[in-house]
């Protein structure tokens, strides 16, 4: 008994270290210098220059969104399927948001004050989180160029990716979640300013119930993406979209990997 309790033991250690060995550091600073908190994961016998995934989370959410299956994005699940895919994963906190969050680091209140008049507070913080979130691309890439360098995000994660899409062609897939509208007087962060920049395969998920964008508004974003790859799918929800919503996320990526010309592992 104390031998085969031993051997699990043994078992245990192992399965725990070949977990952590799964995930790998990266010094990323922004254009201010700030370090960037992230989290990088790697894919059990991941190729020398693998396509990689940049997971963006949504409002007063975290990173760590991405590695629990419950809602409301249930990102475990997409961050697995993506592992299984060969890719490497990067995780990163918005700025105001988890290990950058403070006392008075309230970003709902500060969308809330937009909304009433006052932009800045929240222009500030997107703009500055898409300025780090390209940090990321630009530290990464400045490596090589991996055969999919892949963008996803879930509500203000979607805003964020697409403003990103906008300013580095060397992205080449996006999907967004319900991406919420933005008033285009706030220039900067508003994507419809920037749809025209956006040429990247993408993936547009929005729901029919949607307080945060109106139907009309998630159609014209879409129409003005000059994307030669682009779906758009509809769920019939509100903003919290039903899980299926992965299941139409997994297919589009391998679609995508079984369309004429493509050359991915």
């Amino acid at each position: 008994m104390t031998r085969l309790l031993s051997l699990c033991l043994l078992l245990l250690s192992a399965s725990v270290a070949r977990a952590a060995a799964l995930e790998t550091s990266l010094d990323v600073r922004g254009a201010d210098g700030e370090r960037i908190p992230m989290r990088v994961l790697e894919p059990e016998g991941a190729a020398a220059n693998p396509p990689i995934a940049v997971l963006l989370h949504g409002l007063t959410r975290r990173k760590e969104d991405w590695l629990s299956n419950e809602g409301p994005t249930h990102g475990g699940v997409l961050k697995d399927e993506l592992l299984r895919s060969g890719y490497r994963v990067y995780l990163l906190d918005a700025r105001r948001h988890g290990e950058r969050a403070t006392p008075e680091a309230r970003p709902g209140a500060l969308a809330k004050r937009a909304h009433q008049g006052d932009p800045s507070g929240y222009v500030a913080m997107i703009a500055d989180t898409v300025r780090d979130a390209h940090a990321l691309l630009t530290t990464v890439l400045a490596k090589g160029q991996p055969p999919r360098v892949l963008v996803a995000g879930y509500s203000m994660g979607a805003q964020v990716g697409i403003l990103l899409a906008a300013r580095e062609p060397r992205m080449t897939h996006l999907v967004t979640m319900v991406p919420p509208n933005i008033d285009p007087s706030m220039e900067e962060v508003a994507p419809s300013r920037h749809m025209a920049s956006v040429h990247q395969d993408w993936l547009l998920l929005t729901a029919n119930k949607d307080d945060f964008a109106p139907v009309a508004d998630s159609r014209a974003l879409f129409d003005a993406a000059p994307s030669r790859r682009k779906t758009h799918k509809t769920f019939d929800s509100g903003h919290v979209l039903p899980r299926e919503y992965l299941e139409e996320v997994r297919r589009w990526l391998h679609a995508d990997r079984r369309a004429p010309g493509r050359k991915d592992p």
